[in-house]
Order: structure tokens, then sequence, then C-alpha cells
């Protein structure tokens, strides 16, 4: 399991990768990496072997979101990315999500995620560790989409 010593390295390497105790400041934006496609399958349990959960929060205060939805992708046991690996769901009225997948076999363990909400920024970040593990934990602190201001011509 990644221990909150190996989790304080990689956040002081890396900067935060999920909610870290009490915090409610957005979760940071993450490449979409170079085998990124649509997630176009609604499933919740896509393999075995791998329990990831979660909670999706807004800023500042922490709020849960509901109906977010939540697309992610991977690579698998073999090391490679899968069309079966890709699936999307939806946060219940707490904001919480939990979906059944495999240990990510990559040379840095890695998931992807696109969270999406109506009124909040998209967040497309990655949950990162370097141990195997059967359970996860990985809550993502969405931002408010700011309101833009219109201006008239002439004032």
């Amino acid at each position: 399991m990644c221990s909150i010593k190996s989790v304080a390295l990689l956040v002081m390497i890396t900067a935060p990768l999920g909610v870290l105790a009490d915090s409610c400041e957005p979760t940071p934006h993450r490449s979409t990496g170079t085998h990124y496609k649509p997630v176009t399958e609604e499933k919740i349990n896509i393999s075995k072997g791998l329990i990831v959960s979660g909670q999706i929060l807004a800023a500042p205060n922490c709020t849960p979101i509901p109906n977010a939805k939540i697309a992610h992708w991977q690579g698998g046991e073999q090391g490679r990315y899968q069309d079966y690996l890709r699936a999307y769901m939806f946060s219940d009225e707490e904001g919480k999500f939990e979906f059944e997948t495999e240990w990510p076999n990559m040379p840095t363990p890695h998931i992807h995620f696109i969270v999406t909400a109506d009124g909040y920024e998209k967040l497309e970040t990655q949950w990162i560790c370097s141990q195997r593990m059967d359970e996860i934990n990985f809550d993502m602190v969405l931002k408010k989409k700011r309101k833009r201001e219109v201006r008239k011509y002439g004032y």
C-alpha cells in the first residue's frame, strides 16, 4: 500500500494527486496521455482485483457533487492499454463513486480520469502510485466555472 510517507514524498515531488486530509484545494490537472480516446461505455465493474472509490467534491468547502460523470481508462495487468479498461460512471447523491478494475501494471502504475459536472470546470487528472494494492481511495475536487462578465460595447 502507498504509505503516508510515500504519498507525502509523491506530493512533494509532483503536487497533490487528490484530496489530502481536510483540504479542499482543487485537484491538479494532469495529462490525458497519449493513449486517450473517448470513453463511450457506461460500466461500474470492468475487471477484477482492484477496488477504486472516492468522492467528487467542490472547492472551496468540500460539498459533494452528485451526478458528476467520471470517465476512466488505464493499462492492465499485461501492461497495455485495452478498450475493455475504459468506462464511465456517475457519482451518487453524496458525490461518491466506486468501481472494480485490475491493477494498472505499468512502469508507473496510474489510472486516468476525466470528471465533468454542470457548473464546474472539467478535471483531467491521474491517480499515481508505485506499490500494488487492493483498494484505492481517490477523492477529486472540482473548481466552479467562473461567470463570464458581459461587457457592452463602449462601456
